[in-house]
């Protein structure tokens, strides 16, 4: 995956350097001027008396991550509404840039300035979309177009969270942190699981392309942009569906609300677990050799437990950790070990099979000195 990564940027840096290879100097700079005046044109207000549209960019995004000015204004022509782009601060540096709870109050301050708007949100901007209704339920907005969102996270972000860390303070990359699966803003954002947009026309797009290389659109799985409590589409293409928000399935939706093919959620399970004691308000860390996965037809074949997170990933952090299981299979269990492996709890999974989204939470409470229980949900 980190490979494939590096190899994608490598590529987009050849792409850019071969663009402006033709270009003189003055050639480029005259280009740079042009598209900033065409920018400075494009947020003028045309459509007063409309409800607009407010773009919301992700992680390390900006201007470029939408269609050029021109083609924005275009788009204006033939909607008869103004588009706005809501940008913050997000990048690669380590730690220079504040978590999504906090980019959420500047939405909320931008927002509050609109009787009624509709939103388009990419990628992490989905996050920060859904993370404002959920905590300001008294909005202006009506509809919601969300594309290649990590609602479930993206195993890219352990790649930047590592980028982060090369600069001297080695402290990773705070925004990266809450988009790695498991962590604990995603925990808290998902335990609603999609009640934040309870009255809202939401519609989720995401890429259905299944590269054998990466999955999905090679930063979202299939399963982790699938968005319960919202209309979900997938459709050909790659994480950029930014640039594609002038094309007739986004047009219609952002003209009266039409949607296009709407998509079953893909097959395959997974569950995030957090353990906690009854008698407390705090989760429960296992040392790596007192829990572990495997399978009941076959005790000694173990699977894959993945956990998050080694680095702080929230800004209300409470503790515990997430227990990651991948490819969920009708005969998976989790076996605890207690008092130095002298006692063992083992936990059938196959309860879980049964509801029809990818990803579920669930808590599991354990009673002193060892009864267990199971709660459905966190």
């Amino acid at each position: 995956m980190r490979g494939g990564f590096i190899h994608c940027w490598g590529i987009a840096l050849v792409l850019l350097l071969s663009g402006c290879a033709g270009k003189s100097s003055q050639q480029q700079v005259s280009d740079l001027w042009d598209t900033w005046e065409a920018y400075e044109q494009q947020v003028q207000a045309d459509y007063p008396d409309a409800v607009p549209i407010v773009l919301i960019h992700g992680w390390n995004g900006g201007e470029s991550t939408w269609p050029d000015p021109r083609t924005l204004m275009k788009m204006e022509a033939a909607l008869q509404r103004d588009i706005y782009l809501f940008n913050y601060r997000t990048g690669i540096v380590a730690n220079q840039y504040p978590p999504i709870e906090v980019l959420e109050e500047h939405l909320d301050i931008y927002l509050d300035t609109y009787q009624q708007v509709d939103v388009v949100a990419h990628s992490m901007g989905t996050l920060l979309m859904r993370q404002y209704l959920l905590h300001h339920r008294n909005n202006p907005v009506r509809r919601i177009l969300l594309l290649s969102g990590p609602h479930f996270g993206s195993s890219v972000a352990d790649f930047l969270v590592d980028l982060g860390t090369i600069s001297l303070s080695s402290s990773g990359n705070i925004q990266a942190q809450e988009m790695l699966p498991g962590s604990d803003f995603l925990w808290d954002l998902n335990s609603a699981d999609g009640s934040e947009l309870e009255g809202k026309l939401a519609l989720n797009v995401y890429a259905k392309a299944e590269s054998k290389q990466f999955g999905g659109d090679a930063v979202v799985t299939p399963a982790h942009a699938w968005l319960p409590g919202a209309l979900n589409a997938a459709i050909d293409g790659d994480h950029h569906l930014g640039q594609r928000i002038n094309e007739p399935w986004a047009m219609r939706f952002l003209k009266d609300g039409t949607l296009p093919p709407l998509t079953l959620a893909p097959a395959s399970r997974e569950l995030w677990i957090r353990f906690k004691y009854a008698d407390s308000a705090h989760g429960i860390t296992f040392a790596d050799g007192d829990i572990e996965r495997f399978h009941l037809q076959h005790p000694h074949k173990k699977s894959a437990l993945d956990q998050c997170c080694s680095l702080r990933s929230g800004l209300y952090s409470n503790g515990g950790t997430t227990y990651i299981v991948s490819d969920l299979q009708a005969d998976d269990a989790i076996r605890l070990y207690f008092d130095h492996h002298t006692r063992q709890q083992i936990i059938p999974l196959a309860p879980y099979l049964q509801k029809q989204q990818p990803v579920q939470l669930i808590t599991i409470m354990l009673e002193r000195p060892g009864r267990l229980s199971n709660s459905g949900g966190s």
